[in-house]
C-alpha cells in the first residue's frame, strides 16, 4: 500500500513529462538599437536539406511567411519609414513574395497572431515594397534575417536562404528627434559635455554647420580637454575655418602630450599632416627629376663605385667608424666598422661571402651571431647602406611605386615638397615619405612607417649639410628620430 502511494504521488509528474525533439526550424530573434529606436524580427529557421526552395517548394508569385511555423514578425518601439512611407510604432507580420523574372514583394501586415500566411488578409497590409533579389556565389543552408548599414538614420533588414538575398531599407526621423530634444534638454544643459555629445553626433551624421553651433556652446562652458579639442577642430575644418582648426588641432596635441596619451598624439599628427599638404603644380616624376639633377648631375651613381667614410653616434655616447665601399652595378658591398673593441669587416663580392673579427676569418658561433656575420645579416646591411646613401637615386629602381600627386606641406619648420612612396611586396612593406626643398630640390628628410599610410610606428630622419662624394651632393648628416614619441636615436655623419 506504501509502494502504491508513493507511486501515485509521483504519477502526475510523468503524465506532465513529455518528450519534446529539437525542432526543425528552431525559433530566432536579431535585435539592434538605431538612433533611439530599437528594431526586431523574431523568426523560424528552416534549412534547405537538399530541396529546391522558390520557385519549387515555395511557387513564384505566392505569399511567403518569409520564415517557418508562426509568422515572422517585424517590432518597431519608435516610428519609421520604408520606402518614403510611414510606419507607425508596433509588430508587423513580414512576407515575401518571390518572382522568377522581376522584383520580389516584401510585405508588412498588421496581423501577427496567425501561422505563417494562413488567414492572410491583403486587405490588412500597411504596405508592399518591392525589391530586386541578388542571387548569392554560394547556397545558404539556413534562413537568416541580419542587420547591415547600421546607423542613427536607419537600417538594412536582409533576409538569406537557398540562393537569394533580398534586402529592405528602413529610414528613422533620429534627425528630427535629436533636434526637437536638444532644444527642450540643452537649455541649457545640465552638463557642458552634453553640448560635446550632440556636437559629435551631428558631426558623424554629416552636419558639419549643426556640429559647429553645438561644439561652440561646449568650447565656452567647458575646460580645454584633448579628445573634445581633437573633435572641436575637425568640426571647424569641415566649416572651412582651417587656420582655427589647426590652431585647435595644435592645442589638442599639445594637451595630449602633457597627459601622454599616445593614441590622439598619433592622430592629432596625422590630422595636422593632411590638412596642411597642398597640391603643387609639378608632378613626383618632375620633382624627382629635379631632385636627381642637383645630387647627381652627371648620373654617377649606377656607374662607378662609392667609398664613405661614416661616424655614426648614438645618445649613449658610442660612436661607430665605418668604411663602406658601394657598388651598385652589381650589388656588391665591403664594409669595416669599429664597434667598441672590435674592428670587423663584411663583405659581399663576386658572390662570396667574407667576414672578419680583429683580423680573424674564423669566430665561434656566438662572436657571429652577436656581431652578426651571418650572409643574411650581411645582405641586410648592404641594403641597408646603399640604400640610405643612394638617396634619391634608389628612388628609380625598379619595384618603387611613387604616388604621382606632390603635396606641400610643413615638415619640421620649413615648407617642403612631400612624395609619398611605396614598394611592390617583394620588395618592401613600408610607407616612405620624402621632402625636398621647393627652392633648389633637394632632399631634405624622408620618414618611413610601418602603417601603410602613416603614421604609426616608423622613424623620421631630418637632414644637414652637404658632402661631394664621386661629384654627388649627398646629405652630410642625417639625424634619426622615433615618429611615436620624437625620441631622438642618433647621426651619422659622412667624413670623406
Amino acid at each position: 500500500m506504501y509502494r502504491l502511494i508513493i507511486l501515485l504521488a509521483f504519477f502526475p509528474m510523468f503524465l506532465g513529462a513529455q518528450f519534446v525533439a529539437p525542432k526543425a526550424s528552431p525559433p530566432a530573434t536579431t535585435t539592434i538599437d538605431a538612433g533611439y529606436t530599437q528594431l526586431s524580427v523574431k523568426y523560424n529557421r528552416p534549412n534547405v536539406r537538399q530541396r529546391e526552395i522558390f520557385g519549387k517548394l515555395l511557387p513564384w508569385g505566392e505569399i511567403w511567411r518569409a520564415g517557418a511555423n508562426e509568422n515572422t514578425v517585424l517590432s518597431l518601439d519608435g516610428d519609421a519609414e520604408i520606402d518614403g512611407k510611414p510606419v507607425p510604432a508596433g509588430d508587423y507580420s513580414l512576407l515575401i513574395i518571390p518572382d522568377r523574372n522581376g522584383s520580389w514583394t516584401w510585405v508588412l501586415n498588421r496581423d501577427v497572431n496567425h501561422w505563417g500566411a494562413r488567414g492572410y488578409k491583403k486587405e490588412r497590409d500597411l504596405l508592399r515594397i518591392d525589391a530586386a533579389p541578388r542571387r548569392l556565389p554560394e547556397r545558404i543552408e539556413t534562413l537568416e534575417f541580419r542587420w547591415m548599414n547600421v546607423n542613427a538614420q536607419g537600417a538594412d533588414l536582409v533576409m538569406e536562404w537557398e540562393w537569394y538575398r533580398l534586402r529592405l531599407h528602413i529610414s528613422l526621423p533620429t534627425e528630427l528627434q535629436v533636434s526637437d530634444r536638444a532644444a527642450v534638454e540643452l537649455n541649457p544643459a545640465k552638463d557642458p559635455k552634453e553640448y560635446y555629445e550632440i556636437a559629435r553626433y551631428y558631426l558623424d551624421n554629416g552636419s558639419a554647420r549643426k556640429a559647429k553651433a553645438w561644439i561652440d556652446r561646449w568650447a565656452a562652458a567647458d575646460e580645454e580637454q584633448f579628445g573634445r579639442s581633437r573633435y572641436h577642430a575637425i568640426i571647424e575644418y569641415k566649416n572651412g575655418n582651417e587656420a582655427k582648426a589647426l590652431r585647435l588641432m595644435n592645442r589638442s596635441l599639445a594637451l595630449a602630450e602633457e597627459a601622454g596619451n599616445e593614441h590622439y598624439i598619433r592622430m592629432n599628427k596625422q590630422s595636422l599632416r593632411e590638412w596642411t599638404r597642398k597640391p603643387h603644380q609639378l608632378s613626383a616624376d618632375s620633382v624627382l627629376t629635379r631632385s636627381l639633377r642637383f645630387h647627381d648631375p652627371e648620373g654617377n651613381w649606377g656607374k662607378q663605385s662609392h667609398l664613405i667614410q661614416l661616424a655614426e653616434s648614438r645618445p649613449n655616447g658610442t660612436v661607430r667608424h665605418t668604411r663602406l665601399s658601394l657598388f651598385p652595378l652589381t650589388d656588391e658591398f665591403d664594409m669595416q666598422q669599429v664597434r667598441g673593441k672590435d674592428k670587423l669587416q663584411m663583405r659581399y663580392l663576386k658572390g662570396t661571402f667574407g667576414y672578419s673579427v680583429n683580423g680573424d676569418t674564423e669566430a665561434d658561433s656566438s662572436t657571429i651571431n652577436r656581431l652578426g656575420l651571418t650572409p643574411k645579416r650581411m645582405l641586410a646591411m648592404r641594403d641597408y647602406y646603399t640604400y640610405l646613401y643612394g638617396l634619391p637615386m634608389k628612388l628609380r629602381d625598379k619595384g618603387t611605386i611613387i604616388d604621382p600627386e606632390i603635396h606641400e606641406v610643413w615638415f619640421h619648420g620649413k615648407t617642403l615638397l612631400e612624395m609619398k612612396v611605396t614598394y611592390a611586396p617583394e620588395t618592401g612593406k613600408d610607407s616612405w615619405f620624402f621632402y625636398f626643398d621647393p627652392q633648389d630640390y633637394s632632399l631634405s628628410g624622408y620618414a618611413f612607417y610601418h602603417d601603410i599610410d602613416g603614421p604609426g610606428t616608423g622613424e623620421y630622419i631630418l637632414l644637414e649639410g652637404e658632402a661631394e662624394i664621386d661629384k654627388m651632393i649627398l646629405p652630410a648628416k642625417r639625424h634619426w628620430y622615433l615618429t611615436s614619441e620624437r625620441l631622438y636615436l642618433g647621426t651619422d655623419e659622412i667624413l670623406n
